[in-house]
């Protein structure tokens, strides 16, 4: 039986309509205004077929990445180019870090893929270093997967480490998949992301999505970014041809009009409010982990339900009991406005001062 493994719907549950959700790691700014503008301009388009090819949008995108547009292919989401993936490249087996966002695992199981899990640990702050490679090299998977920064540890993952990941997955012929959708929150992502790596290995595929950034996950809208023509070529093929919709592809224009001044908006805003919460944590007790992302993952020392205890308090958090490698004492909360932040935060010591 499928159960829905993630965050972000708290608002539909029956009794929770105004809870503050903090359980998916959307940028607390909101959208652009001119994205709304854009989505009601374009409404009397919907009568038409969206372009297949999101050409305007490619273009834009491209520009804004710094790459050609032959190099970019948009979905439904980074998730829908997620299941693509295992079919577009005929992986049998697929290799996942622990813990890390679910979609990866789920994609391969529902291709029928072989799934390999490199557990990342605690003591070193569930970081990758070289003994994931050789890992890699050992297992040789078909597709290695890599969330950086990860969700839901929010840990960054050194473009040095990357390159050598992408030099063992050439040498065993192996696909690189980077998920950037959270780089462009982190203050060091412009250093750190594989993009410099696209001309040079055919084998990687990035993932990236305006979901988290430009606060539109109703929206859908994801994107891959490849050098490897035949892989973009393959993806188009595994997918449906009308993916993106209108909307999506007028919402997406507008959003990157003035994107750099947006996120560098986004990132000086996340970087302040984050360590305010991430203090506030540590203060009452609470383990917390590392994190270049709009996101705090933490344990507590605590044997209750931290999250059904919130939810008492109108705000709902993320559990990663649900994680590979991680307990019911693990958490992630996303970083909201000053004002939900704070209402957290006085929550969050009331449940725990006493216990």
């Amino acid at each position: 039986m499928y159960e829905y493994s993630h965050g972000g719907n708290a608002n539909f549950e029956p009794g929770k309509e105004n809870i503050i959700d903090l359980s998916a790691n959307v940028n607390s700014l909101g959208l652009p205004a001119k994205v709304t503008d854009a989505i009601i301009r374009e409404i009397p388009n919907i009568t038409s077929y969206p372009d297949s090819f999101s050409i305007a949008l490619r273009g834009k995108t491209a520009a804004f990445e710094g790459v050609t547009p032959h190099w970019v292919i948009f979905g439904n989401g980074a998730s829908d180019l997620i299941f693509r993936l295992p079919r577009a490249i005929g992986a049998n087996k697929i290799m996942v870090c622990a813990p890390t966002f679910a979609d990866y695992e789920r994609s391969a199981l529902s291709y029928g893929a072989e799934v390999c899990h490199y557990f990342t640990s605690k003591d070193k702050g569930f970081g990758l270093d070289e003994d994931f490679i050789k890992t890699v090299e050992e297992t040789k998977p078909k597709l290695v997967y890599v969330c950086n920064p990860n969700n839901p540890t929010g840990r960054l993952t050194g473009a040095g480490l990357i390159k050598k990941l992408l030099d063992c997955c050439q040498h065993i012929d192996a696909w690189v998949a980077i998920d950037e959708c959270f780089i462009d929150f982190a203050r060091e992502g412009k250093a750190n992301t594989s993009k410099v790596f696209l001309k040079d290995y055919a084998n990687l595929i990035i993932l990236k999505a305006f979901t988290k950034m430009f606060a539109i996950p109703g929206v859908r809208l994801g994107y891959a970014l490849c050098s490897n023509e035949t892989m973009i070529s393959s993806l188009y093929f595994h997918g449906t041809d009308w993916a993106v919709s209108n909307l999506a592809q007028a919402a997406g224009i507008a959003a990157l009009d003035g994107g750099e001044i947006f996120v560098a908006q986004t990132v000086a805003y996340v970087e302040k409010e984050r360590k305010v919460v991430a203090d506030g944590l540590a203060s009452l007790g609470y383990s917390v982990f590392e994190s270049s992302a709009n996101y705090i993952f933490f344990q507590s020392p605590f044997s209750f339900d931290l999250r059904s205890a919130l939810d008492t308090k109108g705000i709902r958090i993320r559990s990663c009991g649900n994680y590979h490698g991680l307990d019911g004492t693990f958490y992630r909360v996303a970083v909201s406005t000053a004002e939900n932040n704070k209402k957290f935060l006085d929550a969050i010591k009331e449940i725990s001062i006493g216990r």
